[in-house]
């Protein structure tokens, strides 16, 4: 990851003395597509890495998403030892459900037919 990096920027001091010598809008444009080109990299590494993750501590962790609509979805987030299900749409986050029953995080079935069968029991009560 360091080394993609590094091997990026070995060309960036011959450019900079080029660009030096004879200022064009060639170069500019170049030494421009390189630096967005670095930073999509990057930023692209650190999305691989996990390490936003490791930084958050784990002690929250989304479980499962349900999309509703175009920018609307049903959530359910780990927080410590408790599930709760929550609404997200663009103008607000919305509180539903805490979730007596945590859904199982290792199965790999559903979300949707893990949460009808909640709300099943939860009808029958």
């Amino acid at each position: 990851m360091i080394r993609v990096a590094i091997l990026l920027m070995l060309p960036l001091p011959a450019l900079a003395q080029a660009s030096a010598a004879a200022p064009s809008l060639t170069s500019w444009l170049l030494s421009s597509l390189m630096v967005i080109g670095l930073i999509l990299v990057l930023g692209f590494l650190l999305k691989k890495s996990k390490l936003t993750a490791q930084l958050g501590g784990g002690q929250m962790k989304v479980i499962a998403s349900l999309p509703l609509g175009y920018k609307e979805k049903l959530l359910v987030v780990k927080v410590g030892e408790q599930q709760l299900l929550i609404g997200v749409t663009p103008q607000q986050v919305n509180f539903l459900y805490r979730l007596e029953e945590p859904l199982d995080e290792r199965q790999p079935q559903a979300f949707a037919q893990q949460l009808g069968k909640l709300m099943a029991r939860h009808d029958k009560e």
